[in-house]
């Protein structure tokens, strides 16, 4: 957005040469302020649609995934292995060999109950 402020000031500076640098700084921040408040408007307006909508929140997409246990739940708490990377887990306590479905997200903790 501030590029947009930037180039009509450039245009400006180039139609008034004369312009002193306060100006043209504050005629930028003027530009600045408008041009984010019209870019919000826009978004909320015509919200961007996207075929990948939990892209950014990696949590939300193991959402229903089975996933056995390598080590114990104890006091509710535990760890597991999703493909790559080790998650923290909230759940009923279980022993290791156990089939877990995530069924929620609280930040970077999964929350998972035991498969039957």
């Amino acid at each position: 957005m501030a590029r947009i402020a930037a180039g009509i000031v450039g245009f400006v500076v180039l139609a008034v040469p004369d312009l002193s640098w306060q100006a043209q700084v504050f005629l930028f921040a003027i530009l600045s302020l408008a041009s984010v408040a019209v870019g919000r408007w826009l978004i909320k307006r015509y919200p961007i649609h996207t075929d990948e909508p939990r892209l950014n929140r990696r949590g939300e997409q193991y959402v229903g995934r089975v996933f056995t246990l390598e080590q114990p739940i104890v006091n509710r708490q535990g760890k597991i292995r999703v493909d790559d990377s080790t998650w923290k887990i909230e759940g009923t306590d279980c022993t290791a060999g156990t089939n877990v479905r995530v069924v929620g997200v609280d930040g970077v903790v999964l929350k998972v109950q035991r498969v039957s």
